[in-house]
């Protein structure tokens, strides 16, 4: 398992390139969308070198699709390694979910069914993951669901739980898709971090969300909520986090806010006692 505090991140977007380059004191990672490079044009990749040479990177993908039935997609799989060997992160992640049946591509963040089967189907495919990708922490991230299926025979603690323990990798933990799911879904959220397995966190996603009459949408869209902010807290302080990072993907704001926000984020892992 990774070791070492890298602090404050920010997922990498080519529209905030520049404010970046420029923020090497207010930002310690990256958080890189291995998608988004594993075939891209020269200048993309020099855009990557350059921010690379400033920060150290992690690498997040999304459509490794680990609870499909089938194994990883052996040539999507070979790309990402490629990507990650060639950019060194200190770790490398993807989603507990399937993006993919058979060939059909879903084309989103599909949940899966919380059974013991699909314990099985997970922990082989990380495990295939793991053996591509040697010598390097690998870790699941939490997803944000809109309905509990019927068909499964355990909770998503202990879902979760089974996975972690069983694949032995780490957790990426989305606070803003705990805070999504306990709305939506009506649970406690401080019950849901009770049961599970802080000690294998390693890195946390903060974002934001969008309310609507019924639902909480998970976004990534607009600032982080201060009921989010107060999981965070205490994540911070029940567990090894070694890094925290922000994500936004629309309705960029003023690079100053971000800012802002990163700071706000620096603040409670200091005051947790997880970075200086």
């Amino acid at each position: 398992m990774a070791d070492r505090v890298l602090g404050v991140g920010l997922g990498y977007r080519a529209e905030l390139h520049q404010e970046i380059l420029d923020s090497a004191g207010d930002l310690d990672f990256l958080e890189v969308i291995s998608d988004q490079f594993v075939s891209a044009l020269p200048d993309r990749l020099e855009r990557l070198r350059q921010v690379g040479s400033v920060y150290p990177l992690v690498s997040h993908s999304l459509a490794m699709s680990v609870g499909t039935a089938q194994p990883v997609d052996p040539d999507y799989l070979a790309r990402t390694a490629d990507f990650v060997q060639g950019i060194d992160p200190h770790w490398f992640s993807d989603h507990l979910c399937m993006t993919k049946v058979e060939e059909t591509d879903l084309h989103s963040l599909t949940p899966l069914w919380f059974t013991e089967e699909v314990v099985d189907t997970v922990v082989a495919n990380v495990r295939r993951i793991r053996e591509t990708v040697p010598g390097r922490p690998f870790l699941l991230e939490n997803i944000s669901y809109y309905l509990a299926f019927p068909q499964s025979t355990m909770t998503e603690p202990q879902f979760l739980t089974q996975v972690l323990e069983q694949a032995d990798c780490g957790l990426l933990l989305d606070v803003n898709n705990v805070f999504v799911n306990s709305r939506n879904l009506d649970f406690d959220p401080y019950q849901f971090l009770r049961s599970i397995p802080l000690e294998r966190v390693v890195q946390v996603h903060i974002a934001g969300f969008k309310e609507t009459a019924d639902l909480l949408i998970d976004t990534h869209d607009s600032p982080v909520d201060g009921e989010v902010w107060q999981l965070l807290d205490y994540v911070c302080r029940h567990s090894p986090v070694l890094g925290v990072s922000l994500e936004r993907d629309a309705n960029l704001p003023e690079f100053s806010e971000i800012r802002a926000e990163l700071a706000h984020a620096r603040r409670v892992m200091r005051q947790a006692g997880r970075c200086s």
